[in-house]
Protein backbone atom coordinates (compact mmCIF):
# COMPACT_ATOMS: atom_id res chain seq x y z
CA UNK A 1 0.00 0.00 0.00
CA UNK A 2 1.18 3.69 -0.99
CA UNK A 3 1.49 5.89 2.08
CA UNK A 4 2.49 9.40 1.77
CA UNK A 5 3.83 11.20 5.08
CA UNK A 6 3.87 14.48 5.87
CA UNK A 7 6.30 15.82 8.18
CA UNK A 8 6.05 19.88 9.30
CA UNK A 9 9.31 21.04 10.44
CA UNK A 10 10.45 24.06 12.43
CA UNK A 11 12.87 24.49 9.51
CA UNK A 12 11.37 22.33 6.11
CA UNK A 13 8.05 21.02 5.19
CA UNK A 14 8.52 17.30 3.50
CA UNK A 15 6.55 14.73 1.77
CA UNK A 16 7.69 10.97 1.19
CA UNK A 17 5.87 8.95 -0.13
CA UNK A 18 6.19 5.19 0.95
CA UNK A 19 5.19 1.37 -0.54
CA UNK A 20 4.79 -0.52 2.68
CA UNK A 21 3.87 -4.37 2.53
CA UNK A 22 4.17 -6.37 5.52
CA UNK A 23 7.23 -5.03 7.55
CA UNK A 24 9.09 -4.08 4.80
CA UNK A 25 8.56 -0.44 3.20
CA UNK A 26 10.49 1.40 0.54
CA UNK A 27 10.89 5.11 -0.03
CA UNK A 28 9.49 5.78 -3.60
CA UNK A 29 9.98 9.60 -3.95
CA UNK A 30 10.35 12.70 -1.34
CA UNK A 31 9.88 16.43 -1.89
CA UNK A 32 11.24 19.18 0.61
CA UNK A 33 10.39 23.02 1.04
CA UNK A 34 12.55 25.17 2.95
CA UNK A 35 10.56 27.21 4.89
CA UNK A 36 11.97 28.11 8.51
CA UNK A 37 8.79 27.49 10.37
CA UNK A 38 10.37 28.13 13.27
CA UNK A 39 11.49 31.89 12.38
CA UNK A 40 7.41 32.81 11.87
CA UNK A 41 6.51 32.47 16.02
CA UNK A 42 6.20 36.31 17.44
CA UNK A 43 5.82 36.42 21.01
CA UNK A 44 5.21 32.44 21.16
CA UNK A 45 2.88 32.95 18.22
CA UNK A 46 2.66 31.42 14.77
CA UNK A 47 1.91 34.69 12.41
CA UNK A 48 -0.40 34.87 9.60
CA UNK A 49 2.85 34.75 7.01
CA UNK A 50 3.76 31.24 8.17
CA UNK A 51 0.78 29.69 8.57
CA UNK A 52 -0.06 30.70 4.42
CA UNK A 53 3.02 29.55 3.68
CA UNK A 54 2.08 25.76 5.27
CA UNK A 55 -1.30 25.81 3.57
CA UNK A 56 0.21 26.66 0.19
CA UNK A 57 2.67 23.83 0.65
CA UNK A 58 -0.05 21.27 1.52
CA UNK A 59 -2.45 22.61 -0.66
CA UNK A 60 0.46 21.59 -3.45
CA UNK A 61 1.24 18.19 -1.56
CA UNK A 62 -2.38 17.45 -1.45
CA UNK A 63 -3.08 18.18 -5.23
CA UNK A 64 0.19 15.65 -5.97
CA UNK A 65 -1.71 12.85 -3.32
CA UNK A 66 -5.40 12.87 -5.84
CA UNK A 67 -3.62 12.65 -8.76
CA UNK A 68 -1.76 9.38 -7.81
CA UNK A 69 -4.78 8.31 -5.58
CA UNK A 70 -2.22 7.59 -2.51
CA UNK A 71 -4.73 6.16 -0.10
CA UNK A 72 -3.10 6.68 3.05
CA UNK A 73 -2.03 10.45 4.61
CA UNK A 74 -0.04 10.73 7.55
CA UNK A 75 0.73 14.01 8.52
CA UNK A 76 2.65 14.98 12.03
CA UNK A 77 4.43 18.54 12.93
CA UNK A 78 7.47 19.01 15.42
CA UNK A 79 8.64 21.48 17.29
CA UNK A 80 7.56 24.89 15.87
CA UNK A 81 4.29 24.32 15.99
CA UNK A 82 4.61 22.07 18.78
CA UNK A 83 5.63 25.41 20.47
CA UNK A 84 3.16 27.92 18.96
CA UNK A 85 0.90 28.86 21.84
CA UNK A 86 -1.56 28.95 18.77
CA UNK A 87 -1.10 25.56 17.49
CA UNK A 88 -4.32 24.30 18.11
CA UNK A 89 -5.80 27.23 16.00
CA UNK A 90 -3.54 26.87 13.05
CA UNK A 91 -4.03 22.94 13.01
CA UNK A 92 -7.68 23.73 12.43
CA UNK A 93 -7.49 25.82 10.56
CA UNK A 94 -4.88 23.85 8.09
CA UNK A 95 -7.19 21.27 8.35
CA UNK A 96 -10.52 23.24 6.68
CA UNK A 97 -8.51 24.47 4.11
CA UNK A 98 -6.29 21.89 2.96
CA UNK A 99 -8.08 18.54 4.65
CA UNK A 100 -4.45 17.50 6.00
CA UNK A 101 -5.21 16.25 9.50
CA UNK A 102 -2.09 17.20 11.12
CA UNK A 103 -1.12 15.36 14.39
CA UNK A 104 1.33 17.38 17.41
CA UNK A 105 3.67 15.00 18.54
CA UNK A 106 5.60 15.85 21.56
CA UNK A 107 8.94 16.09 22.30
CA UNK A 108 9.07 12.18 23.63
CA UNK A 109 7.26 11.11 21.00
CA UNK A 110 9.50 12.94 18.74
CA UNK A 111 12.81 10.94 20.51
CA UNK A 112 10.95 7.89 20.18
CA UNK A 113 10.22 7.90 16.41
CA UNK A 114 14.05 9.16 16.20
CA UNK A 115 15.53 6.07 17.94
CA UNK A 116 12.72 3.09 16.18
CA UNK A 117 14.21 4.52 12.84
CA UNK A 118 17.71 5.19 13.49
CA UNK A 119 18.38 1.42 15.08
CA UNK A 120 18.07 -0.05 11.94
CA UNK A 121 21.65 1.41 10.84
CA UNK A 122 23.19 1.86 14.52
CA UNK A 123 26.67 0.10 14.36
CA UNK A 124 27.55 0.35 17.96
CA UNK A 125 25.42 -0.87 20.77
CA UNK A 126 25.72 1.69 23.25
CA UNK A 127 25.53 5.57 22.72
CA UNK A 128 23.61 8.73 22.51
CA UNK A 129 21.61 9.76 19.55
CA UNK A 130 20.90 13.82 18.77
CA UNK A 131 18.38 15.00 16.20
CA UNK A 132 19.09 18.89 15.99
CA UNK A 133 15.98 20.57 14.28
CA UNK A 134 15.30 23.91 13.56
CA UNK A 135 13.48 24.47 16.96
CA UNK A 136 14.43 21.71 19.19
CA UNK A 137 17.39 19.09 19.62
CA UNK A 138 15.98 15.47 20.23
CA UNK A 139 18.40 13.11 22.75
CA UNK A 140 17.95 9.44 23.29
CA UNK A 141 20.70 7.51 25.16
CA UNK A 142 20.95 4.08 24.56
CA UNK A 143 22.27 0.80 25.82
CA UNK A 144 22.59 -2.73 24.18
CA UNK A 145 20.31 -1.18 21.82
CA UNK A 146 17.76 -0.34 24.23
CA UNK A 147 16.56 2.95 25.03
CA UNK A 148 17.66 4.24 27.94
CA UNK A 149 16.09 7.68 28.15
CA UNK A 150 15.33 10.36 25.67
CA UNK A 151 14.57 14.35 26.09
CA UNK A 152 13.58 17.13 23.68
CA UNK A 153 16.00 20.07 24.74
CA UNK A 154 15.32 23.92 23.78
CA UNK A 155 18.10 24.10 21.24
CA UNK A 156 17.09 24.26 17.74
CA UNK A 157 19.55 25.69 15.01
CA UNK A 158 16.81 28.20 13.58
CA UNK A 159 15.92 29.50 16.78
CA UNK A 160 19.51 30.44 17.75
CA UNK A 161 20.10 31.55 14.69
CA UNK A 162 17.38 33.92 14.54
CA UNK A 163 18.09 34.95 18.41
CA UNK A 164 21.80 35.41 18.17
CA UNK A 165 23.10 36.01 14.66
CA UNK A 166 22.79 39.73 13.27
CA UNK A 167 23.21 38.87 9.30
CA UNK A 168 23.87 35.49 7.24
CA UNK A 169 26.72 33.91 8.89
CA UNK A 170 27.32 34.42 12.37
CA UNK A 171 30.63 36.00 14.01
CA UNK A 172 33.06 34.50 16.16
CA UNK A 173 31.36 36.84 18.91
CA UNK A 174 27.55 35.51 18.38
CA UNK A 175 29.52 31.73 17.55
CA UNK A 176 30.57 32.21 21.26
CA UNK A 177 27.12 33.02 22.65
CA UNK A 178 25.38 30.35 20.66
CA UNK A 179 27.90 27.93 22.63
CA UNK A 180 26.94 29.63 25.96
CA UNK A 181 23.67 29.19 25.89
CA UNK A 182 23.45 25.80 24.59
CA UNK A 183 25.60 25.45 27.60
CA UNK A 184 23.41 27.05 30.01
CA UNK A 185 20.38 25.01 28.84
CA UNK A 186 22.20 21.88 29.30
CA UNK A 187 23.10 23.20 32.77
CA UNK A 188 19.22 23.19 33.58
CA UNK A 189 18.91 19.74 32.18
CA UNK A 190 21.69 17.85 34.30
CA UNK A 191 20.33 14.36 33.60
CA UNK A 192 21.75 14.88 29.92
CA UNK A 193 24.94 17.00 30.81
CA UNK A 194 25.76 14.14 32.58
CA UNK A 195 25.34 11.63 30.04
CA UNK A 196 28.78 10.21 28.30
CA UNK A 197 29.07 7.93 25.36
CA UNK A 198 32.02 7.61 22.80
CA UNK A 199 30.07 7.28 20.12
CA UNK A 200 27.30 9.76 18.72
CA UNK A 201 24.38 8.69 16.34
CA UNK A 202 23.32 11.78 14.43
CA UNK A 203 19.99 12.73 12.37
CA UNK A 204 18.56 15.72 10.76
CA UNK A 205 19.25 18.24 8.21
CA UNK A 206 22.17 20.11 10.20
CA UNK A 207 24.09 16.97 10.76
CA UNK A 208 23.46 15.95 6.87
CA UNK A 209 24.71 18.78 5.84
CA UNK A 210 27.73 19.03 8.37
CA UNK A 211 29.01 15.37 7.19
CA UNK A 212 28.57 16.23 3.66
CA UNK A 213 30.52 19.25 4.51
CA UNK A 214 33.35 17.14 6.35
CA UNK A 215 33.17 14.51 2.66
CA UNK A 216 34.22 17.76 0.87
CA UNK A 217 36.72 19.03 2.81
CA UNK A 218 38.28 15.46 3.73
CA UNK A 219 37.43 13.21 0.77
CA UNK A 220 40.03 10.27 2.22
CA UNK A 221 38.08 9.45 5.17
CA UNK A 222 34.57 7.39 6.18
CA UNK A 223 31.86 9.35 4.69
CA UNK A 224 29.07 9.98 6.92
CA UNK A 225 31.65 9.63 9.81
CA UNK A 226 32.41 13.33 11.54
CA UNK A 227 34.81 13.12 13.95
CA UNK A 228 33.72 15.25 16.75
CA UNK A 229 36.93 17.86 16.94
CA UNK A 230 36.41 18.36 13.33
CA UNK A 231 33.12 20.38 14.10
CA UNK A 232 34.97 23.53 15.92
CA UNK A 233 36.94 23.79 12.63
CA UNK A 234 34.60 23.83 10.61
CA UNK A 235 32.87 26.30 12.74
CA UNK A 236 35.79 28.59 12.68
CA UNK A 237 35.78 28.24 8.85
CA UNK A 238 32.17 29.46 8.36
CA UNK A 239 31.47 31.30 12.05
CA UNK A 240 35.05 33.70 11.53
CA UNK A 241 32.89 36.50 10.16
CA UNK A 242 35.47 37.37 7.53
CA UNK A 243 34.87 37.29 3.59
CA UNK A 244 34.94 33.55 2.70
CA UNK A 245 37.36 32.35 0.14
CA UNK A 246 36.07 31.17 -3.45
CA UNK A 247 37.12 27.82 -2.10
CA UNK A 248 35.23 27.87 1.60
CA UNK A 249 32.23 29.19 -0.68
CA UNK A 250 32.02 26.20 -2.76
CA UNK A 251 32.02 23.94 -0.08
CA UNK A 252 29.17 25.86 1.91
CA UNK A 253 27.02 26.15 -1.35
CA UNK A 254 27.55 22.27 -1.92
CA UNK A 255 27.15 21.19 1.60
CA UNK A 256 23.94 23.06 2.66
CA UNK A 257 22.47 25.14 0.24
CA UNK A 258 19.78 25.41 2.11
CA UNK A 259 20.88 25.99 5.20
CA UNK A 260 22.79 28.55 4.90
CA UNK A 261 21.61 30.92 7.93
CA UNK A 262 21.46 27.74 10.40
CA UNK A 263 24.86 25.32 9.32
CA UNK A 264 26.93 27.06 11.70
CA UNK A 265 24.32 27.25 14.84
CA UNK A 266 23.60 23.74 14.36
CA UNK A 267 27.03 22.61 13.87
CA UNK A 268 27.52 24.59 17.27
CA UNK A 269 25.03 22.80 19.23
CA UNK A 270 26.42 19.50 18.13
CA UNK A 271 29.91 20.31 18.67
CA UNK A 272 28.89 21.40 22.84
CA UNK A 273 27.06 18.18 22.83
CA UNK A 274 29.95 16.21 21.75
CA UNK A 275 32.00 18.05 23.77
CA UNK A 276 30.07 17.13 26.67
CA UNK A 277 29.33 13.61 26.20
CA UNK A 278 33.32 13.30 25.61
CA UNK A 279 32.16 11.97 22.19
CA UNK A 280 34.77 10.85 19.96
CA UNK A 281 32.61 10.75 16.29
CA UNK A 282 28.95 11.66 14.99
CA UNK A 283 27.83 8.94 12.63
CA UNK A 284 25.07 10.44 10.67
CA UNK A 285 21.82 8.16 9.96
CA UNK A 286 19.15 8.77 6.96
CA UNK A 287 16.52 6.97 8.50
CA UNK A 288 14.65 8.86 11.15
CA UNK A 289 11.78 10.58 12.40
CA UNK A 290 9.49 9.37 9.33
CA UNK A 291 10.66 5.77 9.65
CA UNK A 292 10.18 5.48 13.17
CA UNK A 293 7.06 6.76 12.80
CA UNK A 294 5.97 4.04 10.25
CA UNK A 295 7.73 1.23 12.38
CA UNK A 296 5.27 2.17 15.58
CA UNK A 297 2.41 4.00 14.17
CA UNK A 298 2.00 1.81 10.90
CA UNK A 299 3.56 -1.43 10.54
CA UNK A 300 3.08 -1.71 14.74
CA UNK A 301 -0.45 -1.08 14.02
CA UNK A 302 -1.23 -3.43 11.54
CA UNK A 303 0.40 -6.12 13.88
CA UNK A 304 -1.89 -5.47 16.71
Amino acid sequence: MLHAIIDIGSNTIRMAVYQIEGRQFTLLMKRKHTVGLAGYLENGRLVRAGLEKTVKILHGFMDFIDTFRIPHVHAFATAALRSAVNSRAAVGEIARRTGVQVRIISGDEEAMYDFIGATQNIAHADGIMIDIGGGSTEIVSFAGRAMQGRWSLPLGSLAMSKAHVAALLPTQEECRTIAAAVRSVLDETPAVRDLRARHMVGMGGVLSSASRMHALLHPEETPRLLPADALPQMIAMFGSGRPLTEADTAVLLRAAPDRLHNIVPGMIIASVLAETFAAADIRYSDSGVREGYIWKEIIGAEQR
